[in-house]
């Protein structure tokens, strides 16, 4: 579970930390590309790592494995994770081929989108696509 490091600005919410995931620095912004070639359904593991990187670098890890929850709905929390979800989600689909990224579109989550893509193309199905591909030839 994350704590948020946030302090109290009077009538106007939380103030978010730069150290708290939560925290959007202003050079973030969704059309951003966080690596150089789009995941094609190639080499997946290779583009994870790639994208994993540029994720920490962001301290939004998080949100795609599951480490920062979405707080209550009653949280004043929420709107700042919905906002950094939503950046997340962009910046996945935005490093996705266009086929691909429509078929992660209607997750709710980043956190979804980044498990479908690991249960599609990670390591094991890699394994089952080149036995099929082996017994085929």
């Amino acid at each position: 579970m994350v704590s948020y490091a946030m302090a109290v600005q009077g009538n106007r919410g939380p103030l978010i930390e730069p150290n708290d995931p939560l925290f959007i620095h202003p050079s973030d912004y969704p059309g951003q590309i966080l690596v150089a070639n789009a995941f094609d359904g190639e080499n997946f593991d290779s583009w994870k790592r790639t994208f994993l990187r540029a994720l920490s670098s962001k301290n939004k890890i998080g949100f795609v494995d599951g480490k920062v929850p979405q707080p209550a709905a009653d949280s004043p929390l929420l709107p700042y994770w919905q906002r950094c979800n939503d950046l997340v989600a962009s910046w996945i689909l935005n490093s996705l081929h266009k086929d691909i990224a429509g078929s992660i579109l209607y997750c709710n989550t980043a956190a979804e989108m980044w498990q479908e893509l690991g249960e599609r193309f990670g390591q094991s199905n890699q394994a089952k696509l080149f036995q099929v591909k082996k017994e085929l030839s």
